[in-house]
């Protein structure tokens, strides 16, 4: 616990007291959920329905946030090629499917694409229920530009071909980390620019802005495989675990080792080591979306972002990650940042505010609490450098947490 903080003005401190009473801020929350309440897009087209009807099923978040563009041939474009790669990615998920079964189909994929009598149906709940579908989106896929196809078949050969490769194959180092994680989640956002820029004309240094996708997909996608160990390990049939054992193997003899109490110190330092990991993406994160000029394609990028470095604070030295699955305090969190995240003020304000929240977490009996803090204050630097952030100096650590957009994600822990 510290007695000095800092913290920013996300949104405006003036008004966050106001905000965050507890009448008004269930009336608020209510009001955000409703305001950002996607029904799906009246098409006359059935096929056009489905995919804009399952979307919000099988990605609640970031189903809003692909309806919420504005430019329809964008969005469409966006939503049928996250749908063929769900369906692609819960393929490769099914623990059901036998290898031999599943490295040809996840080969052969892209063939989908032409052959409209393919069915492969695998999965369980609304996933199940979209492989199901698959020709409503492949007959949607044929009717976007040509340009539009020629990305999603590229992004989807791609992807699929280098799923087939790591079924046999263990993540042994942390080269293998970073491939695995480019393949699975860098070739969709690097898809989404390259159809932002054939079809709505989004300005970008296409050098840039690729290497940069490679950040902002590792920042997401490892967030994802450290907030999903307790569930991943304890799954029956048992998930293939994505941890490279290059880190793991350093700690414990076997990854389910780390929910053995007593492991829990080694557990925890396999954790942040893992967190600082991720948060080495958090710079670059931020210079790519500084670079995104649509408001709302702005706010695609953005709000997955900010939902991923609060749950990277929530994991940070927290043991309960390898027990249970540890979840946000406050349930209305994600409509909160979905409702106020609207520039790169925001972004800079909210990263900036979980960076403090972060270090006062640190254990400095970590062997790596030097490391951490010193990208913590990389990151605060980064923020700070932007000019858009009133900073405000308080010795009291309640004041910030009442008044972080993002305190929940870390409040209960600290």
């Amino acid at each position: 616990m510290v007695s000095l903080s800092i913290m920013t003005n996300y949104p405006a401190a003036a008004h966050m007291r106001l905000y965050y009473s507890p009448v008004r801020r269930d009336m608020t929350a209510v009001a955000a959920l409703t305001q950002h309440s996607v029904k799906p897009l009246s098409r006359s087209d059935e096929h056009w329905n489905y995919c804009h009807e399952m979307l919000p099923q099988v990605s609640k978040s970031f189903g809003k946030l692909v309806l919420q563009l504005n430019q329809p041939k964008l969005r469409d474009s966006i939503c049928a090629m996250y749908l063929l790669l769900r369906n692609l990615d819960t393929i490769e998920d099914d623990m059901g499917i036998p290898d031999e079964v599943k490295i040809p189909t996840l080969h052969n994929y892209h063939h989908c694409f032409s052959d409209n009598d393919w069915k492969f149906i695998c999965g369980t709940n609304a996933d199940r229920e979209l492989t199901k579908g698959h020709h409503h989106i492949q007959a949607a896929l044929m009717e976007l530009e040509s340009s539009s196809q020629e990305i999603i078949y590229e992004v989807a050969k791609r992807m699929s071909q280098a799923m087939a490769r790591f079924i046999p194959k263990e993540i042994e180092t942390m080269s293998d980390y970073e491939e695995y994680t480019e393949y699975v989640h860098g070739l969709f956002i690097s898809g989404t620019l390259r159809l932002a820029h054939a079809l709505i004309g989004e300005d970008m240094d296409e050098d840039s802005l690729t290497f940069l996708s490679h950040s902002m997909a590792c920042l997401h996608q490892k967030r994802h495989t450290i907030y999903s160990y307790h569930e991943d390990v304890t799954e029956l049939p048992r998930r293939k675990m994505y941890w490279a054992r290059e880190i793991w193997s350093k700690y414990v003899d076997k990854i389910e080792d780390f929910q053995e109490e007593e492991n829990s110190v080694m557990a925890v330092q396999f954790l942040n080591e893992m967190i600082l990991n991720a948060l080495s993406h958090a710079e670059d994160c931020l210079d790519f979306m500084r670079k995104i000029q649509d408001p709302m394609f702005f706010r695609f990028y953005a709000v997955p972002r900010l939902d991923s470095i609060g749950e990277l604070a929530l994991c940070y030295n927290n043991p309960q990650i390898f027990t249970k699955t540890v979840k946000p305090k406050n349930s209305d969190l994600k409509a909160r940042i979905f409702n106020r995240t609207k520039t790169m003020r925001d972004v800079y304000g909210a990263f900036y505010d979980v960076s403090c929240l972060m270090e006062t977490k640190v254990n400095n009996d970590d062997p790596r609490a030097g490391e951490i803090l010193s990208k913590l204050e990389a990151i605060k630097h980064k923020c700070m450098s932007s000019g858009t952030l009133c900073i405000y100096v308080t010795d009291s650590l309640c004041v910030i947490c009442e008044l972080s957009l993002l305190h929940s994600f870390v409040i209960v822990y600290l």
